[in-house]
């Protein structure tokens, strides 16, 4: 039996000889990824956990702010919001968004709010430019959900996110390992992603931040990724790696199916892959 390692490097040899996939478009990419989410339980474990992390950062009926970095379209917080609604003051909920879908975030997370006498702001730019729309605002909780794989300097993100918090405030991250799925992603495409939960954790003390971190043992299920008439496991496969896997020759193939197998396990006829993502909650450190 070819060991994970072992797949990886077979994995790797094979690209180098016969190339590897070429870029998603957009329309694929927002296809691929929404197939993805639907063949994960990633999404609403984490939902849960920020759900209950939250709850217990923003406790009373005082007015509180959340600022999100990089919320996408809002599916993870417009139901964080709407948690969030009952029982407290009215919340300010700043999405930095620089993508069209930004709008949608707005909407979403403004109509979970709007009975509470909370509100929604966009920000239609990067949490670098946040100051144009919102000033030196501060929040009480800075989230960032899966949005700082890309950042050019993981340290200076860290150091803006702590000067945005408000006293006593804290700053939630999602961001995955870099585990068995994240591993096989980036022998695809070694420039995916720049930062994973242990650059996180290793770069907050520099920013002047201290954290506990919950793992979030999410699955993905791949079964349909081994089917070549399957046109949900093509988008799994795609998103899996970042790029249209359709044109891979063969052996690549093959191969990329190979390592993702060595990594999977079987209940029933189905076959999961480990899809775990780390919530990391940091606070100030101390004086």
């Amino acid at each position: 039996m070819t060991t994970v390692v072992g797949s990886l490097d077979l994995l790797r040899s094979a690209l180098a000889e016969h190339g590897g996939p070429r870029p998603l478009d957009m329309a694929g990419y927002a296809r691929a990824h929404a197939t993805y989410e639907a063949h994960s339980d990633q999404r609403a474990l984490l939902t849960g956990s920020l759900a209950a992390t939250l709850d217990a950062l923003l406790p009373g009926p005082a007015p509180r702010t959340v600022l999100s970095i990089g919320p996408g379209d809002g599916s993870v917080d417009a139901p964080l919001a709407t948690g969030l609604a009952p029982g407290r003051g009215p919340v300010r909920w700043i999405a930095a968004e620089p993508a069209a879908v930004g709008t949608r975030a707005q909407e979403r997370v403004g109509a979970a709010l709007a009975g509470s006498g909370g509100s929604a702001v966009l920000h239609p730019g990067t949490f670098q430019t946040l100051g144009e729309t919102v000033g030196d605002e501060v929040a009480d909780v800075v989230l960032a959900v899966h949005s700082l794989y890309y950042v050019p300097d993981l340290g200076e993100a860290l150091t803006a996110a702590r000067r945005r918090l408000a006293p006593g405030g804290a700053l939630v991250v999602a961001l995955a390992p870099l585990e068995d799925l994240c591993l096989l992603t980036t022998t695809v495409d070694a420039a995916s992603h720049r930062w994973w939960s242990a650059d996180l954790l290793a770069a907050l003390p520099e920013a002047g931040l201290t954290a506990q971190v919950t793992r979030v043992a999410g699955r993905l299920d791949v079964t349909d990724c081994s089917d070549p008439t399957s046109a949900d496991g093509a988008d799994v496969l795609d998103f899996l790696v970042g790029a249209d896997c359709s044109d891979l020759a063969v052996p690549a193939r093959a191969a990329l199916l190979d390592a993702l197998d060595a990594i999977t396990t079987t209940e029933g006829d189905r076959r999961y892959a480990p899809h775990p993502v780390d919530v990391v909650v940091a606070v100030a450190q101390s004086s």
